[in-house]
């Protein structure tokens, strides 16, 4: 009898598992894939630490390998359990490395710009306020509304914003406060 894990065409070697022997029972089961994770847990992460680039990966392999194991009816049939735990475990990593192409690691960093980059609420906030603060700087007088894209957009000081608007600096500062003024007045304090 052959057992396929979806490892390559050879994935279980014959003489590994024995005909003939009643089947084994639910508790027995446990109790025997559990005497077999005590003997030989070590070989398995050892083999499996060799073949991965982490300790978490071989160890999440493991588990996975018992998973397996738990899923085979017949547990008498195999009469050599180390080899057979190692040739899950080959059959694993096989299909573990066709997956690892597509997989790639992930720094918390990445993560973050990959959660903030697709947050679709925060994009429409964020749209909303920008034509609500665009409709308000409309309703401003012109010379406010040229004084404050200079100040907030260019980053220019009163004395550059009344050089370029052919204006004394009092009256930049006085253009600035009522742009304010009206902002505040027209606008929610969130915005």
């Amino acid at each position: 009898m052959q057992q396929t894990f979806g490892g390559p065409p050879s994935t279980v070697d014959p003489s590994l598992v024995d005909g003939g022997i009643a089947a084994v029972t639910k508790p027995e089961r446990t109790g025997q894939i559990q005497a077999w994770a005590d003997e030989w847990h070590g070989d398995l992460v050892k083999f499996l630490s060799r073949r991965t680039t982490t300790a978490a990966d071989a160890q999440d392999l493991a588990q996975e390998v018992y998973l397996r194991l738990l899923r085979v009816e017949r547990l008498d049939l195999i009469r050599q359990p180390r080899s057979y735990l190692l040739r899950i475990a080959a059959n694993l990593l096989y299909e573990w490395r066709l997956k690892a192409p597509q997989a790639r690691p992930h720094d918390i960093h990445a993560l973050d710009v990959l959660a903030a980059a697709d947050d679709p609420e925060a994009d429409a906030i964020r749209e909303r306020r920008a034509q609500r603060v665009a409709a308000e700087l409309q309703r401003l007088t012109p010379t406010a509304r040229v004084a404050l894209v200079l100040q907030v957009r260019e980053g220019l000081s009163y004395e550059e914003i009344a050089v370029r608007m052919n204006a004394s600096r009092r009256m930049v500062k006085r253009y600035l406060l009522e742009a304010y003024a009206q902002l505040r007045a027209r606008m929610p304090p969130d915005i």
